[in-house]
């Protein structure tokens, strides 16, 4: 099995996460399932690798929002082409944090991955010590694991497809924010995972063990 991970670079950057920190972790936590993880730098030449990935991981951000010099427009054409045919075959994908407010351009990226960041409400609290709840027990991703702790940011109000099935969530300003859903269209399984802002939550245990059900169920 092929694991691609596209980290945030250029117009996927920002200056906000250390996109390629977190790339590194979340590749040592998912050598655990393969030995084959491509990290690739989210630029047109890096999409390429997504050809023969069984497995499309996306770390990424919006960057300045389009403004970068990264590339020629018709190569991201291609690239978002590949990333076309990459889903055509039904190919899983799992985004991390940022990812939801990634990939302008690809108009169908929030379908794919059954949601995304509000540009005018989602927000998150300070980053510190978070609880996380576990509000689904019966998915093969989260049974068996209990609410735990983590240095994280907990994005809220994001908007989630109606189709989404919410497995983790948390309690901010009187009501409950998903946090990690899972969606399964057209034959294809995606997993949006908004933990993981810097390496700290990689140091929590329970956020590994999360990455790596993600990865299995959407390997099968």
């Amino acid at each position: 099995m092929k694991i691609t991970i596209l980290s945030g670079s250029g117009r996927y950057q920002d200056r906000w996460h250390d996109f390629t920190a977190t790339s590194v972790e979340v590749a040592r936590a998912l050598r655990a399932l393969t030995d084959d993880i491509a990290v690739r730098s989210l630029k047109p030449q890096g999409v390429r690798d997504v050809r023969d990935a069984d497995l499309l991981v996306v770390n990424s951000g919006l960057g300045c929002y389009s403004e970068v010099a990264d590339g020629p427009e018709d190569e991201w054409a291609e690239a978002f082409a590949t990333l076309r045919e990459y889903r055509a075959r039904q190919g899983p994908i799992l985004a991390l944090h940022a990812a939801a407010n990634s990939f302008d351009g690809l108009d169908e990226w929030p379908t794919w991955i059954g949601g995304r960041w509000n540009r005018s409400a989602s927000m998150h609290p300070p980053i510190a010590a978070a609880r996380v709840q576990v509000t689904d027990h019966r998915h093969p991703i989260t049974r068996g694991l209990t609410d735990f702790t983590l240095h994280d940011e907990l994005y809220s109000y994001l908007d989630v497809d109606p189709e989404s099935r919410v497995l983790l969530d948390h309690s901010y300003e009187g009501r409950d924010h998903a946090l990690l859903w899972t969606v399964e269209r057209d034959g294809a399984r995606s997993v949006y995972d908004a933990l993981g802002p810097d390496v700290r939550s990689f140091a929590s245990v329970d956020r590994i063990e999360l990455l790596r059900r993600a990865a299995g169920w959407l390997l099968r």
